[in-house]
């Protein structure tokens, strides 16, 4: 059978990936591979694994949710730094070959023509009195879609699968007629709360209650990445709240039947939620509970009994008890370790015979230290023979729960990457430095965003972190050399990469002289040179007098705004520097710029593309409520319903909030983390709007998008679009909050960017879009309470209090 690419796609859900370095020995004196290679299998098939690169494992592993070939490849190739293009030439080859394996299949939503099912439902529809935000899952036998009412409350629907091919199936309805059950008597305890359940279009549904979380698997990885004593505690209350959740559901009769890491959320407060219900069970015959259906699973958290029946060629055996406490140990192991509980073969056959025979590996053969007293238990837990595991899956629980931490204390985590990127950007920077021996290449030369003018800057902000006389005299150097570079033609602008005249104007700060003459102000503020900041501030507005783009906040009006916040809030108000011209400049601008926003419609109808911080909605209020607050000017008069439109556009995302990238696309909302178009942009405007209006909905709003700053995936380094950015957002609400969690976070983020920088070669010296800014915030990170994005947040916070 055929399949066109331009279809949505999913990976099969019997597929592994595995990094070639974690088979046993065994497996691997049997294949021919390089370092970093993975291996791919699929469980339930009889042909052998396939050895693939690491770019090659990453691209399939974006097919994890539904997404057409281009979509993947246009995210794989943003992450990487590459032209979409030329991976999709590249990469078509490979894609074939896994959907000819089946390593790759169509989505539920694609016939053999590659056309839509016509029950398929699509974002935007109106579905129960809601619309439907965006898909969750789109598996083999039901379709889930996350609904919103209009009032930022949010629930999912499930609904079964009918293709043209295979119409509808009685086992589908009757897991859900099953779950629906089981959900019933739950009454929101443990598991999401059913909402309702129906039939559309001749299809049944069940409506349940969103729970904002993560899988468990995702939770974990935060603490054992983390390392130390606080991080160690932290991780063995994970475990701990697990097995109790197990245990309670056991405890109502309950077994779930289909224990992996995916069944189980965790929200912000840590606490667990299990979903998926199709197979659940009772724990005695002797109940009104429905006789569950046939199970399956994932292989990696069968028990060892079901391993046998299998290998015996014996239908699924019923959920027991102690199989379901077995299930739960090998999770737990899996949480605390980072590793299943032995090295499995590869091959269905030969995966069962090792969970059936095998016994697990310590921690210290996992390279975890050691921790006999936990290890102990799940050792039991995980006993080859029922009767010898523990008598329910509460005494297993409560043996959890007298576990305490070993005498000595995992690791913290290392900080060195981040350490020595610091270390070696000074190094660049220096007199001597590479970078100030030649022009600053590719062009850019000079801008504040890419060039010289960004490197005076970030040196001005580590010499203020580190008290450094001598890195403020050579941020000074660097700023008198970005004046020098003014007028040579590669100074703000280069086609190659689209920053021409036309496309960000003449009088940004980020991208034009303006830019240069506020970092020398700044730089004069810290020398204390109030002749430099005299003709620097005079310079500034006579260059933003050019020409701007729009209204946004990195090209237009707004950026210009937010600039003159910025030295305002610098420059001293002693008298000696006439501030007054500023001040006109400004409140002119912010006339200009609510003119224009007053005369738009309600914001997802308007006029303007982009609703983030960078080009859109999110700037312009976050430039206006600096302003304000700086200037201490009234706010427009629109402001707060601006804000509560912009609060309407969120989309719950795991733990946290998404925004659209940009409005007007049909199909799945497109969203990203950075600080550009995505949510981490948004906090630096809720901690502000709470600060400054003191309603509480927008410190949710804030700590929705940071918790979406932190849970998301995506590895680009820098601060425009990356990591840096979103590690100054959770710095940016600790500063709001006080709560420190949010500076371990941030730490974490910075570090997965400096392991990640050496991939990141083109710009290295560019403030926001290379590693100098990640180089930056490690700087930040030394004095977190002093922490500001650069030429973004204001410094004077430190005169005003901690608060954000």
């Amino acid at each position: 059978m055929s399949f066109h690419l331009s279809g949505p796609f999913i990976l099969n859900e019997d597929v592994l990936i595995i990094p070639v370095a974690d088979l046993p020995e065994e497996s691997r004196t049997q294949i021919e591979f390089h370092p970093g290679d993975f291996a791919v299998s699929r469980l339930q098939a009889r042909s052998g694994s396939k050895i693939i690169d690491p770019d090659a494992a990453a691209l399939l592993g974006r097919f994890r949710d539904q997404r057409t070939v281009v979509e993947a490849v246009i995210l794989f190739a943003r992450e990487k730094q590459l032209d979409p293009n030329n991976v999709l030439e590249g990469a078509y080859p490979f894609l074939r070959n896994m959907i000819d394996g089946g390593f790759l299949i169509p989505s539920s939503s694609a016939d053999e023509e590659g056309k839509l099912v016509p029950e398929q439902i699509v974002p935007g529809a109106r579905v129960l009195d809601a619309s439907v935000l965006r898909t969750l899952h789109v598996l083999e036998d039901t379709e889930v879609y996350l609904l919103g009412k209009g009032d930022r409350s949010a629930s999912v629907l499930k609904i079964e699968r009918r293709s043209r091919r295979v119409g509808t199936s009685a086992t589908v309805r009757g897991r859900l007629e099953h779950e629906a059950e089981f959900l019933s008597r739950l009454k929101g305890a443990l598991a999401p709360r059913l909402l309702g359940k129906g039939e559309l279009d001749g299809r049944l549904y069940l409506e349940m209650e969103f729970i904002p979380g993560v899988d468990v698997v995702t939770a974990a990885t935060e603490w054992r990445e983390r390392g130390g004593e606080q991080a160690q505690d932290a991780l063995l209350c994970l475990a701990q709240n697990v097995a109790r959740t197990y245990a309670a559901l056991h405890e109502r009769g309950i077994l779930h039947g289909d224990v992996h890491p995916s069944n189980v959320l965790i929200k912000r407060d840590g606490t667990p939620v299990l979903i998926d219900f199709g197979v659940a069970g009772a724990t005695t015959s002797a109940t009104s509970f429905p006789k569950p259906p046939d199970r399956g699973g994932i292989p990696f958290f069968f028990e060892p009994e079901m391993a046998a029946a299998a290998l015996a060629g014996l239908n699924s055996i019923p959920a027991s008890e102690a199989g379901e406490q077995h299930a739960v140990a090998s999770l737990i192991y899996l949480l605390l370790t980072g590793a299943h509980w032995q090295n499995f073969r590869l091959g269905r056959e030969a995966m069962l015979e090792d969970i059936a025979t095998l016994p697990p590996l310590s921690f210290r053969e996992r390279g975890v230290s050691s921790w006999p007293a936990l290890e102990t238990v799940l050792v039991r837990a995980l006993s080859k023979v029922p009767a010898d595991r523990f008598r329910s899956m509460a005494a297993f629980a409560s043996a959890l729960s007298g576990v305490s931490p070993p005498s000595v204390p995992i690791l913290p985590a290392r900080r060195e990457p981040l350490a020595q990127l610091l270390e070696r950007a000074l190094t660049r920077a220096a007199p001597d430095g590479e970078w100030s021996q030649a022009a600053l290449t590719p062009a850019p030369a000079t801008s504040l965003n890419y060039g010289s003018a960004g490197v005076a800057l970030g040196l001005l902000q580590i010499a203020s972190r580190r008290n450094d006389g001598s890195l403020l005299a050579l941020a000074d150097i660097w700023s008198r050399r970005a004046i020098r570079e003014m007028g040579r033609e590669d100074a703000f602008y280069n086609e190659e990469i689209e920053i021409t005249p036309e496309l960000v104007g003449k009088s940004s700060p980020y991208h034009s002289p303006s830019g240069v003459h506020a970092v020398a102000a700044l730089v004069a503020v810290a020398a204390a040179d109030p002749l430099v900041q005299m003709e620097s501030l005079a310079h500034f507005l006579k260059a933003v007098d050019q020409p701007t783009n729009g209204l946004d906040l990195t090209l237009g009006r707004a950026s210009i705004l937010l600039g003159a916040a910025i030295l305002l809030d610098a420059l001293p108000r002693d008298g000696l520097i006439d501030l007054s011209p500023l001040r006109s400049r400004g409140d002119a601008l912010r006339r200009e710029l609510w003119q224009a926003l007053d005369a738009e419609p309600e914001i997802a109808r308007a006029g303007i593309a982009y609703p983030g911080i960078a080009h859109g909605w999110a700037g312009f209020l976050y430039a206006t409520l600096q302003w304000c607050s700086i200037s201490e000017t009234e706010l427009p008069p629109n402001l707060e319903r601006r804000l509560g439109e912009l609060a309407a556009l969120a989309l719950p995302a795991d733990r946290g909030l998404d925004w659209p990238w940009m409005f007007g696309q049909s199909g799945e909302p497109v969203t990203m983390p950075g600080w550009c178009n995505g949510a981490c942009g948004y906090v630096f405007l809720w901690t502000l709007a709470h600060r400054l209006l003191g309603d509480s909905c927008y410190l949710d709003l804030a700590y929705g998008a940071a918790w979406r700053s932190w849970d998301a995936p995506d590895r680009v380094i820098t601060l425009c679009c990356g990591l840096a950015g979103r590690a100054y957002a959770l710095l940016n609400l600790y500063r709001h909050t006080d709560e420190t969690i949010w500076v371990d976070r941030a730490r974490a983020l910075a570090v997965r960017g400096a392991i990640a920088s050496p991939n990141s070669k083109e710009y290295p010296h560019s403030l926001y879009k290379g590693e100098f800014g990640l180089a930056v915030l490690a700087a930040d990170l030394e004095q977190p309470d002093e922490a500001a994005m650069p030429f973004f947040e204001p410094l004077g916070y430190r005169h005003q209090g901690r608060k954000a």
